[in-house]
């Protein structure tokens, strides 16, 4: 157990008008959402919010919304600035920094790939540079940058060359090598899981936050599991996690962003189409998937745990 309240962030979605442009008029009431379930930050442009399919100017003035709204509330600001272009990323980490954004996040560019763990370092040393006031969390995401690269060699290697490199954003199913990054130097490191299906694993294991697509509609499931965790209730933390199988899998049947921001926008936050390449769901797809989630239970998660009246654990104790 630690005494410092287990951080749940979650990386918005970036809505669209009809034609494409950004919607930023419904960043606020995205961020009353989170401030009302609990959230404790967001990942701005992360691949829940389609970073890479972002412009540089459009993720910056994404980023300039998100700390404009969460300017005076207790939400925590993560800006992913990572890029193929390292002079992008350097610009990105720069503006962040400048705007208040409370840390940033970098992950591997993925198209020229680095092979090994010094051609990623010389890649994201200038990137936590330009911003070196704050934060820098390397966003470890295999399965979207094909770069698989041992992390513990990573952070060894990395923090001398990078003063403000605090953790990773772990996107990585492999539990093992997670292990080993939370233990490295007595805790030196802040690990963020990001598998929401695996969640409970993490929290076993000593990961001290979650960044998660689900936890934009779905964070007080994630509450109620993190107390029945810490409370040794055990049988009730492994329901709620399954609940949260039960939500991905029906997710991932349809195109996982695009039944995201369709749930998001049944619960009032409009948020448009997703960006090609990714596809958009029929008028059919639609209604299946909101009939299966509503079967699921997601609309009424919210009612539910309000009337449990669940006491903060220690985990969650500020």
């Amino acid at each position: 157990m630690t005494s410092r309240r287990f951080r749940l962030i979650a990386p918005p979605t970036t809505p669209f008008h009809s034609d494409g442009a950004l919607n930023l008029d419904a960043v606020e009431p995205m961020a009353q959402l989170l401030l009302d379930t609990s959230v404790d930050g967001v990942f701005v442009a992360g691949s829940t919010g389609e970073g890479q399919s972002l412009s540089t100017d459009e993720r910056m003035k994404s980023a300039e919304r998100w700390i404009e709204v969460a300017a005076g509330t207790d939400l925590e600001v993560i800006v992913q600035v990572g890029h193929n272009s390292l002079t992008d990323a350097v610009a990105l980490a720069a503006h962040a920094q400048r705007i208040g954004a409370d840390s940033i996040a970098a992950s591997s560019p993925c198209y020229f790939k680095p092979a090994r763990v010094e051609e990623l370092i010389d890649f994201l040393a200038p990137v936590a540079a330009a911003a070196p006031d704050i934060p820098f969390y390397f966003y470890e995401i295999p399965p979207l940058t094909q770069v698989a690269l041992p992390m513990v060699e990573f952070l060894t290697k990395a923090k001398p060359q990078m003063p403000n490199l605090v953790g990773l954003k772990y996107s990585n199913i492999d539990l093992m090598q997670m292990q080993q990054c939370v233990r490295m130097n007595d805790g030196e490191f802040e690990v963020l899981f990001g598998s929401d299906q695996q969640l409970l694993a993490a929290v076993a294991l000593g990961a001290c936050g979650a960044v998660g697509s689900t936890y934009n509609f779905a964070a007080p499931l994630y509450r109620s599991m993190l107390a029945a965790f810490d409370r040794g209730d055990h049988a009730t933390a492994r329901e709620l996690q399954a609940k949260s199988v039960e939500i991905v899998a029906i997710m991932a049947r349809y195109s996982f962003l695009s039944a995201c921001k369709t749930l998001l926008t049944e619960l009032g936050i409009e948020n448009g189409s997703v960006r090609a390449p990714l596809r958009n769901l029929t008028s059919e797809q639609r209604d299946e998937l909101l009939a299966d989630l509503h079967e699921a239970g997601v609309f009424e998660l919210q009612k539910e745990l309000d009337c449990q009246s669940v006491e903060p654990s220690p985990a969650d104790a500020s």
